[in-house]
């Protein structure tokens, strides 16, 4: 006969972050299939944040476009910055996937005292 006087416990964890807007770090690449296309991720940004991020159509079998941050495409030129993107996002996403992207860029300028 099975003893019903055992104890149960449960625990539960609960973490809260703030909501960050727009909901987009540096960059967005969005799949062919995402449940959310550019477009609509677009039009919600541009009501967020006006002329943050730039829409960036690709030819390419799993990813429909980028989404980059204007201020970013000024520190890296576009074609790079897009190359660099596509060929680190595609291997570990499919065409229903949309991943958000952390850019940190680092500027570094060396001048000898002569120079200046």
């Amino acid at each position: 006969m099975a003893d019903s006087s055992h104890n149960r416990k449960s625990n539960v964890r609960i973490t809260f972050k703030g909501c960050q807007l727009p909901p987009v770090e540096d960059a967005l690449v969005v799949g062919k299939h995402a449940p959310v296309g550019s477009e609509a991720v677009v039009r919600a940004l541009q009501a967020m944040s006006p002329g943050k991020f730039k829409l960036i159509k690709v030819t390419h079998p799993v990813i429909e476009s980028l989404l980059i941050r204007e201020s970013d495409l000024r520190k890296i030129p576009e074609e790079k910055l897009v190359k660099l993107l596509l060929e680190n996002a595609s291997p570990v996403m499919d065409e229903s996937d949309s991943l958000n992207v952390t850019l940190e860029v680092e500027i570094v300028v060396q001048t000898a005292l002569e120079d200046i």
